[in-house]
């Protein structure tokens, strides 16, 4: 199984930063929730931001975990 890693690229405020993602978050399942996913954590790291754009999507296969046989998906855990 093959792990998908992501790079969202947001401006925030005019400033660009870059979230660095994969699908081993519960909640990251392709390139559109890991957007979603980038998005929140961005609001909620800079609740006073008025203004965060999408500027980019990168998906490629995450390399760091070529090592590991199989990943079991993480479970979503309510709270």
């Amino acid at each position: 199984m093959t792990t998908n890693a992501y790079e969202v690229t947001l401006e925030i405020d005019g400033i660009e930063s870059v979230v660095q993602l994969d699908d081993t978050y519960p909640s990251v399942e392709d390139w559109k929730t890991a957007t979603h996913f980038a998005m929140m954590l961005a609001r909620h790291n800079h609740p006073d931001a008025v203004h965060i754009e999408l500027v980019s999507v990168a998906e490629y296969e995450a390399e760091e975990y070529e090592d590991y046989g199989y990943i079991y998906p993480a479970p979503i855990a309510l709270q």
